[in-house]
């Protein structure tokens, strides 16, 4: 914490400038460090952070040649967010966004970059709600295997504020699926710790679900498809 003396050409400075607050107390006016406020990251979150964390200590154990496949990999391929946006990535972030989806799916680490693909995203579904359950919802039978799906799911959104961009949780990976309909009421329960019945009969909301697929053994990912359901 400073003292601030002001001169002629500078007679008082209020707010915040680049992580500094200037404020009044009973000394006069005095620069202090802007607060910031601890973050309490979500189990899911820790877990991320340390599969990210083992990731970034891998990369410099990689040989010469397995660095420069990832560079030749990035020069030759742009990355598609799973919002359909194209980015330039570089060896080291492709090989990131690959492992991270291979540790999170329970598989290990590729040294080498992969053969690309372009992975189809999942079929369309309906998100459904009724009073005993939340589930996936497709037309026809659709099948995950060899690959992963993951599944996340938005915290409650109030109808007046709906955005397309909410924040998404990671709430299930899985590799066997084969049907019509996936029951995912628990995984929202644990999300939002709440009772899905006492939920359902006390809410009025939207609900939003994104699936991608991971190919298996490449990390490699495709695009969102989605669907929201409204709670009333």
């Amino acid at each position: 914490m400073a003292r601030v003396v002001y001169g002629e050409s500078i007679t008082e400075l209020i707010g915040s400038i680049g992580g500094i607050t200037f404020q009044r107390n009973a000394s006069g006016t005095i620069a202090r460090l802007k607060p910031k406020p601890p973050v309490n990251p979500s189990a899911g979150q820790s877990s991320q952070q340390h599969l990210l964390g083992t990731l970034v200590s891998h990369w410099p154990t990689l040989s010469a040649a397995d660095k420069t496949s990832w560079d030749n990999f990035a020069a030759a391929h742009n990355h598609f967010t799973p919002w359909g946006e194209e980015k330039t990535l570089n060896g080291f972030q492709w090989f990131i966004s690959c492992n991270l989806n291979l540790l999170l799916a329970g598989e290990s680490i590729i040294d080498t970059a992969p053969a690309f693909t372009s992975v189809i995203p999942p079929d369309a579904f309906t998100l459904s709600a009724d009073a005993d359950s939340l589930n996936l919802v497709w037309a026809s039978a659709f099948t995950v295997a060899p690959d992963y799906l993951f599944i996340y799911l938005t915290l409650p959104v109030r109808h007046s504020s709906l955005k397309l961009r909410r924040s998404l949780f990671l709430v299930k990976i899985d590799k066997t699926f084969n049907g019509t309909d996936m029951d995912i009421t628990s995984e929202f329960e644990t999300l939002a710790n709440v009772s899905w019945s006492s939920f359902f009969s006390g809410s009025e909301c939207n609900l939003i679900a994104r699936i991608i697929v991971v190919e298996a053994g490449t990390g490699l990912a495709s695009q969102f498809t989605s669907s929201l359901v409204e709670i009333s």
